[in-house]
């Protein structure tokens, strides 16, 4: 399946600049975190404050390069749409999307060491989410419950409820 270009551009114009709100090219309108299942497969978790996104994506992320990784293949992870804008909490499971969520780009096994990047996008690059940066070694401290993310260049994990609470102040 061929994603969108647009939704590379985006990546690619977004995530260099992550954590620092003024370098960016689009708007940051929300904050993406990652949990898991009980099971331990990783749940996509978004907090809108305000505006809207249209879909997410997982991409490799090149910490040294401060971006995705300009090594491999350009092509995000895994690509999520959802059936309506999201202008609030939303959460989906990577592997097995429902609620509105759909699967463009089924998640792609990650690779252990490798770094990636879980962000929200609109069609219009009118508005996107801060990026939250995660390794399979992340998702497997984290506990049900628990959301990891970041704001600036501090990584928090919170409580599902504290994220909902909590992620947007300060926007």
């Amino acid at each position: 399946m061929t994603v969108r270009p647009l939704r590379v551009l985006l990546a690619l114009a977004v995530l260099p600049a992550l954590g620092a709100l003024a370098g960016c090219t689009v708007p940051i309108a929300g904050v993406a975190g990652i949990a898991v299942t009980a099971d331990g497969k990783p749940l996509g978790v978004i907090r809108m404050c305000h505006d809207r996104i249209d879909g997410a994506l997982v991409h490799p992320y090149d910490d040294a390069a401060g971006g995705p990784d300009p090594t491999g293949d350009p092509d995000p992870t895994g690509v999520w749409n959802h059936d309506t804008p999201v202008t609030d909490f939303t959460s989906w499971s990577l592997g097995s999307p429902a609620d509105g969520w759909t699967a463009e780009k089924p998640l792609a096994p990650l690779v252990p060491g490798q770094q990636y990047g879980l962000y929200g996008w609109t069609e219009g690059n009118s508005w996107s989410t801060t990026s939250v940066l995660f390794t399979t070694v992340d998702l497997a401290k984290l506990v049900p419950g628990q959301v990891r993310y970041q704001r600036g260049d501090e990584v928090r994990t919170v409580s599902l409820d504290d994220f909902r609470a909590k992620a947007c102040e300060g926007f």
